[in-house]
C-alpha cells in the first residue's frame, strides 16, 4: 500500500518553507474546493463561475507557479489516498498533528471509536434514506465512519472553524458522500459559507447562506413540522448531465 500520507506531509514541508505551512494548508484548502466546483468539473475547466474563480485567483496570486502546482499535486495525493482507503482522513491526521497539535482541543475522534459510535447508532444493518448530522464535525470523520457502513444516505456535516468545514467538503467529494456542509455556530446558528456536495451533481457547489440548510430558522411553531429545506441552485442548462433531484430529506438520524 503506498503511504500517501508520508507524501503529503514531506510535498507540505517544502512548500512551507517560503510561506507558513499552517497558511499553506489553509489555502490549499481553498483552492481545493475550487477546484472541484461543478461547472469547472463539467466543461473540464473551459467554463469557470465568476465568485468561484475571483476566490481562487486571490488565493493563488501568493504562489508561484512551481508551488501551485505542489498545490495540484497535494490535491491528487488527497484523492489517490481516498481511493485506496476508502472513507479515511489524512486532511484530519496532518491537521491534529502538525497544524493545531491539540490547540482549543483539535484532536478528533480516533477512527475506532467513531466506527464504534457507528455501530451504536444504526445498529448491525445499513440505514438508508435518513438524514445524518454531525453539528460539530471536525474534518468529518464520525460521518465518514457512517457512510462506509451506510452510504445511501444523506448527510449534514458544520464545524465554527473554517478550517474544518473545508476538511470536511473535501472528504464529502473524495468518498462521494452526498450532503452539505456548513461553516457556522450551530449554538448561535450564525452561518458564514455552506456547500452542497454531489447534491444532483458531480462536485462542490457553494451555495448562499440563505440556503444553508442547517441554519434555516423554522417559522412555524416548535411543535410543527419544519418547513422543506430549499433545494441547491440549479446547474447552468448547458451543464445539466439531467435531472438534478433537492437533497434527500427523510427522517432525522443523528449521531449525538
Amino acid at each position: 500500500m503506498t503511504n500517501y500520507y508520508s507524501k503529503f506531509v514531506k510535498l507540505l514541508e517544502q512548500l512551507g518553507r517560503r510561506h507558513s505551512i499552517e497558511r499553506v494548508f489553509g489555502d490549499f484548502l481553498i483552492l481545493a474546493t475550487g477546484s472541484y466546483h461543478p461547472t469547472n468539473l463539467a466543461s473540464r475547466g473551459r467554463v469557470t463561475d465568476e465568485a468561484n474563480e475571483a476566490e481562487y485567483l486571490a488565493i493563488s496570486k501568493a504562489y508561484t507557479r512551481e508551488e501551485l502546482n505542489g498545490m495540484a499535486e497535494l490535491m491528487a495525493l488527497v484523492m489517490l489516498d481516498a481511493n485506496e482507503r476508502p472513507y479515511s482522513d489524512m486532511l484530519g491526521e496532518y491537521f491534529t498533528e502538525h497544524i493545531t497539535r491539540g490547540h482549543n482541543g483539535q484532536f478528533f475522534t480516533p477512527d475506532s471509536i467513531c466506527k464504534l459510535m457507528t455501530g451504536l447508532t444504526s445498529g448491525s444493518e445499513p440505514v438508508v434514506n435518513k438524514t445524518v448530522a454531525d453539528p460539530a464535525c471536525g474534518s468529518g470523520r464520525m460521518l465518514l465512519a457512517f457512510a462506509e457502513q451506510s452510504p445511501g444516505n444523506t448527510f449534514f456535516a458544520a464545524d465554527v472553524d473554517q478550517r474544518c468545514a473545508r476538511m470536511t467538503v473535501l472528504n464529502f467529494f473524495a468518498n462521494g458522500i452526498t450532503g452539505e456542509v456548513a461553516w457556522m455556530n450551530t449554538l448561535s446558528m450564525e452561518c458564514w459559507r455552506a456547500w452542497h456536495v454531489h447534491s444532483g451533481f458531480f462536485g462542490v457547489l457553494p451555495v448562499p447562506v440563505e440556503q444553508c440548510i442547517q441554519a434555516a430558522r423554522p417559522t412555524a411553531a416548535p411543535a410543527a413540522r419544519p418547513a422543506a429545506p430549499m433545494a441547491p441552485p440549479p446547474l447552468p442548462s448547458t451543464l445539466r448531465a439531467g435531472k438534478e433531484p433537492a437533497l434527500v430529506i427523510a427522517e432525522q438520524l443523528s449521531l449525538f
